[in-house]
């Protein structure tokens, strides 16, 4: 039966071979200029939503994601010298020309390794404490168990970063220094703006005045004119993020993890959550503070400039929300959730516009 049956392509039931048209929408198939505009209509109702939120952060074309790409290489075998090699790009000699850059959609796999090595450490030292009962390994736990996600992640936006112009001694660097003094300035302006509780204004002072201290942070890294892609801002800015991001969750599990199951709960917890928290909001506005100043130094014009500040606003907003005290019947992060994937819809954007530019300097470079 199917075999005599064809699917419209605009409302996807099914329809008699000899159809002329279509029985559910009306949609005429027997011309081929109407069959070939309802399939274009269909694809380009799938990328509405993609588009709009482009617009509304500043962008403008059609926006491609292929998150296949993004996984496809970690589930295959990768031999030593496919690791050093990834290790040793960023250098004078091994970076590329701008017109040798590839523009093509990263295949990361590097940062799946770094995971899998930390979560290894992470089970060996909660088999220390738990079967041995050594409480030595009690630090030990608490410093991994906040690294793990956060520097996997970070190990990801340096493989994205397809102008390999960045080595990973300079993007570590930036995880530390980053990360400490960001909760520095954080710690400052909380003395200044004083948040007595996390409400729903709480949250938006919270939100405000730890983007806004990291970002200081992200600004002063992407302060030169060598940091010209958008892609290095996303990095820098993810490097940062991360840094605030481990140190904060060790600190919490150190602070009230008294006992072990409350500690392994913060750690468990705030693990899964770093996919969608600091990390990636950072990352947003490090990528937008290139991609308006382009590859001239940093000056305030470029902090006032609309498409930057739509990017950091929504970073704050996303924050902001995270931190409110919206309740649900249910005991699981359901507004994280939603956030995380609303964050990441923002990051693959920027990475689709960081390898446009890419592809654009590198057509310049030929003509």
């Amino acid at each position: 039966m199917e075999k005599n049956t064809k699917e419209c392509p605009k409302c996807k039931k099914k329809t008699a071979n000899n159809s002329k048209s279509c029985s559910s929408c009306g949609l005429n198939l027997d011309s081929d200029e109407n069959y070939i505009r309802a399939k274009e209509e269909t694809n380009n109702g799938k990328d509405s939503f993609l588009s709009e939120l482009n617009k509304i952060a500043g962008g403008s074309g059609k926006v491609e994601l292929r998150l296949r790409d993004l996984v496809v290489n970690v589930f295959k075998k990768h031999t030593p010298e496919e690791r050093e090699n990834t290790f040793i790009c960023g250098t004078a000699k091994t970076s590329p020309k701008e017109g040798e850059i590839c523009s093509k959609w990263p295949k990361p796999w590097l940062f799946s390794r770094v995971f899998f090595l930390f979560a290894i450490t992470f089970a060996g030292l909660v088999a220390l404490l738990k079967i041995f009962e050594n409480i030595l390994a009690y630090p030990g736990i608490i410093f991994i168990g906040a690294l793990i996600i956060p520097f996997s992640l970070l190990i990801f936006f340096w493989e994205v970063n397809a102008p390999r112009n960045i080595n990973i001694f300079d993007v570590v660097k930036i995880f530390f220094f980053g990360g400490v003094f960001s909760l520095l300035i954080t710690m400052i302006l909380s003395r200044v703006v004083y948040v007595r509780n996390v409400d729903y204004i709480g949250s938006i002072m919270i939100g405000i005045i730890e983007e806004s201290a990291k970002f200081i942070v992200v600004a002063y890294f992407l302060r030169g004119s060598k940091e010209k892609y958008i892609l290095n801002g996303l990095l820098l800015g993810a490097a940062v993020g991360a840094g605030f991001a481990v140190f904060e969750t060790a600190g919490y599990a150190f602070a009230y993890g008294f006992q072990i199951p409350t500690m392994m709960r913060i750690i468990y917890t705030r693990g899964i959550l770093a996919f969608g928290g600091h990390i990636v909001w950072a990352a947003m506005y490090g990528a937008a503070l290139v991609m308006v100043k382009e590859d001239n130094r940093l000056k305030f014009k470029y902090i006032t400039n609309i498409k930057f500040l739509k990017y950091f606003i929504i970073a704050v907003a996303l924050h902001a929300v995270w931190d409110m005290p919206i309740s649900n019947t249910i005991n699981l992060p359901i507004v994280q959730g939603i956030l995380t994937i609303i964050a990441w819809i923002v990051i693959l954007i920027l990475i689709s516009t960081g390898l446009k530019q890419i592809s654009s300097l590198s057509y310049s470079n030929r003509i």
